[in-house]
């Protein structure tokens, strides 16, 4: 499938997502959902703990929450930093933010968004590094680099992990429906990420101290995502 046709899909399908979504809970807005059901709050509360603890926070900090969407990551970070701000294209998504004096949201393209230099302490990207192709992602990387500030922590989560591809895909009809969705410029999940593949591009972009890690088993898709920290 060629690599604009895969970016075009995925804009089209939040920008028209996030506006049927309204109606729906938080979680639903942005399939936190196991069997099409909204996490459950005590899964939802170990998520957060998990991820904020990759974020060592402080109250003088400033975080970037890229592709945040509706805000549910940003919420719990907002009341340990001195500011969040929330990045995504989907206006309806951003407009179920409920903001705090600290926070700011922006209205665009994680891809295309201009961003001072060095004016963040931490980046949070959660759950989206799959909408983008290779190519983006490898630009996204050298980006976010520069948006740190020396010794800042960029933490990237819930990553489909290639080698469990077929762990998801895991029946002959979820592979049939795999194969017919990339034909058709519509596919599942999005990018399918090597673990090693992302490890070289975090260095490529000059990152230091790079880990990728199996995910807690109380995260609802830890049985083919995983994670990447790394710090400027």
């Amino acid at each position: 499938m060629d690599s604009q046709t895969q970016a075009d899909y995925w804009s089209d399908f939040w920008a028209e997502h996030s506006f049927k979504a309204e109606s729906l809970d938080p979680h639903s807005q942005v399939f936190r959902t196991l069997n099409r059901k909204p996490i459950q709050q005590d899964r939802w509360n170990e998520t957060v703990e998990h991820v904020l603890s990759q974020l060592p926070l402080k109250n003088s900090h400033s975080v970037l929450d890229l592709a945040g969407g509706n805000g549910l990551f940003a919420q719990e970070i907002a009341s340990h930093v001195c500011k969040v701000t929330v990045v995504d294209f989907a206006d309806g998504l951003l407009q179920q933010v409920t903001q705090t004096e600290n926070m700011e949201t922006i209205c665009d393209d994680m891809r295309v968004v201009e961003l001072p230099d060095e004016s963040f302490d931490h980046v949070l990207l959660y759950a989206a590094l799959q909408y983008l192709t290779l190519a983006e992602a490898t630009r996204l990387f050298k980006r976010i680099h520069r948006w740190l500030k020396p010794g800042g922590v960029c933490f990237i989560g819930d990553i489909p992990d290639a080698s469990k591809r077929w762990n998801f895909f895991d029946s002959p009809q979820r592979r049939s429906s795999y194969f017919t969705s990339l034909e058709q410029g519509k596919p599942i999940v999005g990018t399918w990420f090597d673990r090693q593949w992302l490890q070289s591009l975090a260095e490529h972009a000059s990152f230091r101290n790079i880990k990728t890690m199996d995910q807690p088993s109380t995260q609802i898709y830890s049985w083919f995502r995983f994670d990447l920290r790394c710090e400027k």
